[in-house]
C-alpha cells in the first residue's frame, strides 16, 4: 500500500492515523509518526538491530493495555493498513524487508510478569523481553529454557515452548482467545513452533522448575588457533555423542582477541556441580589452547554477559550495533561437523575478513545443545519439526560497511550456507524458524522451518486458514506467500 504512494500522501495518512487511532485508544496510549518534532519515542521503537533488509513503519503505537492492542489491530483492517508486532530489538529476518510504511504496534509497554507459586506458573506480558523474563524467574528461585526458544538447559526441559501452559492472543479479525490444551488446541499445537503466523502474543504462562545448584552456572572460555580446527570440531563431535543434560557448548569465530587475530573460542556451560564438568572440560584442554579463562562460576540471569569473553555486553548497547548497520545471516542445522567443510569455512572466512578488512566483517557462531528432555517429547507434540534434528545450530555472519558491497557477503553467506548443508548429514535445510533469516538472494523454504512431511504444511495451512484466512500475519516467516 503505502510504499507505492508519494511522500506527502504518506505524511497525511500518518496524521490520519493518528488523529483517528488516539480517538479508540486509552489515554495514555501514544501514537509515534517519524516526522515527529521530538523523534525520541519513535526511534526507541524503531531501533533495530541490522538495517538490512529491514521494515520501516508510518506510524508506531505505543499500547498500555490488552485493549489497546485489540483497537489497532480493528483499525488497521478497517483502514487496509498492513500492521506488525515488535517486541525486542534483534530481528533479523528478511522477509520482514516486504514491510513497508504500515504500523507497528510496539508491545514493550505490556511487559508485565505474575508468579503462581502453587503450580509453579509465570505469566508474562506480550513485550517482555528475556532478560526481564531470565531475572523473574531467577529471583523466585526457579529456572527454564531461554533463549531463542531453544537454549543451554533445553536438555533437561526441551524448548521454552514446551513448558507453555497457554497464550493469550489477539488474532487477525480483532478478536481475543487464550490457546491451551484445553481450549482452542488445535491452534496451541501451531502457535508452539508457528505462532507468529496465527496473532499478536497479550501474554503466555510458562511452567518453570526449582534451579539447578543454586541458579549458578560455570563457564569457561578456551581459544584455539585455526591450525587447532580439525582437533576441536573431531573433539566437539566425540563430545556430543554423550553429552550430557548440563553441558552446553559454543563456537566462535573472532575476528581479533587477546593480541591474536582469527581465533576459534569455544565456550563450556556447564548447569551442575562444577567438579561434575572435569571431564568434558579436560578434554578441550587437552588440546592445547592458546588462552584458557579457566572456570567463572555466575548467577543464571548474568550468563549471557559472562560467556564468550563477556561480548554480549558489548553488542547489546545499540550504539556498537549501529557501527556494524548491514548485519546479514545465514544458518543452517548439522547433525554432526564434517571437518573438511568446517576447516575451509574458517580458511574463507579469515581470507575474506583480511581482503575486506577496511570494508566489512565476517564471523560465525555455533551452538551445540543437549536435547534429552527434547527428543523425549513427542515428534507431532508441537509444531517444531526437528526434535530429531538440529544437534548443532550454525549462525554464519556477514556485514558490510556500506550496501554497494552487499553482493559479495550475500555471495559468501550463500555459498557455505549451502555446503553446510551438502554436508549436514540431513540432506537438506531444516532450520530454526527463528534463525530461517537467509539473504535477499536465498530465502528458506516454509519446508525447511515448519517441516518436509506434508501433514506438517497441510495441518499448519489448515490453521491459518481457520484463523488468519487473509494471510495478515505474513511478515515474518509466513507460512502462505500472498
Amino acid at each position: 500500500m503505502g510504499c507505492q504512494q508519494s511522500g506527502d500522501d504518506l505524511v497525511s495518512l500518518a496524521v490520519t492515523i493518528r488523529t483517528e487511532l488516539e480517538r479508540k485508544l486509552s489515554n495514555k496510549a501514544r501514537v509515534h509518526l517519524p516526522f515527529d518534532e521530538d523523534k525520541t519515542e519513535f526511534e526507541k521503537a524503531n531501533l533495530r538491530f541490522t538495517q538490512y533488509e529491514r521494515p520501516t513503519y508510518l506510524a508506531i503505537v505505543d499500547p498500555v493495555c490488552e485493549n489497546d492492542v485489540i483497537e489497532v489491530v480493528k483499525y488497521a483492517r478497517e483502514k487496509g493498513i498492513p500492521f506488525t508486532p515488535r517486541g525486542g530489538h534483534h530481528s533479523v529476518t528478511t522477509t520482514m524487508g516486504r514491510f513497508q510504511n504500515g504500523m507497528c504496534i510496539n508491545m514493550r509497554p505490556l511487559n508485565q510478569m505474575r508468579w503462581d507459586a502453587g503450580k509453579r506458573h509465570v505469566t508474562i506480558g506480550g513485550g517482555a523481553i528475556t532478560d526481564e523474563f531470565v531475572r523473574f524467574v531467577h529471583d523466585l528461585g526457579m529456572e527454564v529454557t531461554f533463549g531463542a526458544g531453544l537454549g543451554r538447559l533445553q536438555g533437561k526441559y526441551g524448548f521454552l515452548n514446551d513448558n507453555m501452559i497457554s497464550c493469550k492472543l489477539v488474532l487477525a479479525d480483532g478478536s481475543m482467545v487464550v490457546a491451551s490444551k484445553n481450549s482452542h488446541p488445535d491452534l496451541f499445537w501451531g502457535l508452539r513452533g508457528a505462532g507468529h503466523n496465527f496473532g499478536i502474543a497479550l501474554e503466555a504462562t510458562f511452567q518453570v522448575y526449582p534451579q539447578a545448584n543454586g541458579g549458578i552456572h560455570h563457564t569457561w572460555d578456551l581459544e584455539y588457533t585455526l591450525d587447532q580446527c580439525d582437533e576441536v570440531f573431531r573433539t566437539l563431535n566425540s563430545v556430543y555423542e554423550s553429552m550430557p543434560a548440563e553441558l552446553a557448548i559454543f563456537v566462535l569465530w573472532l575476528r581479533r582477541s587477546s593480541g591474536r587475530k582469527h581465533i576459534i573460542l569455544v565456550n563450556l556451560v556447564w548447569s551442575g556441580a562444577a567438579a561434575d564438568a572435569d571431564p568434558y572440560v579436560q578434554r578441550f584442554e587437552s588440546l592445547e589452547p592458546v588462552l584458557s579463562s579457566g572456570r567463572k562460576s555466575i548467577p543464571w540471569p548474568e550468563l549471557p554477559y559472562a560467556t564468550y569473553k563477556e561480548m554480549n555486553k558489548l553488542f547489546c548497547k545499540p550504539e556498537i550495533w549501529l557501527r556494524g548497520p548491514y548485519k546479514m545471516m545465514g544458518a543452517a542445522c548439522v547433525e554432526t561437523f564434517d571437518l573438511k567443510t568446517t576447516r575451509e569455512f574458517f580458511e574463507s572466512v579469515k581470507s575474506m575478513s583480511e581482503k575486506w578488512e577496511d570494508r566489512g566483517w565476517f564471523s560465525a557462531m555455533f551452538e551445540c545443545l543437549p536435547d534429552q528432555r527434547v527428543r523425549e517429547i513427542s515428534d507431532d507434540a508441537t509444531a517444531f519439526p526437528w526434535r530429531g534434528g538440529s544437534n548443532h545450530f550454525l549462525m554464519l555472519n556477514a556485514t558490510p560497511k556500506r550496501m554497494e558491497d552487499r553482493k559479495v557477503f550475500e555471495d559468501h553467506l550463500n555459498y557455505w550456507k549451502r555446503r553446510f548443508i551438502d554436508t549436514s548429514g540431513y540432506g537438506r535445510l531444516q532450520q530454526y524458524v527463528s534463525y530461517g533469516n537467509g539473504t535477499s538472494t536465498m530465502k528458506d523454504p516454509p519446508e525447511a522451518l515448519y517441516g518436509y512431511e506434508p501433514w506438517r504444511l497441510e495441518k499448519l495451512r489448515n490453521l491459518k486458514q481457520k484463523y488468519d484466512p487473509d494471510n495478515v500475519f505474513r511478515w515474518y516467516q509466513p507460512l502462505l506467500e500472498s
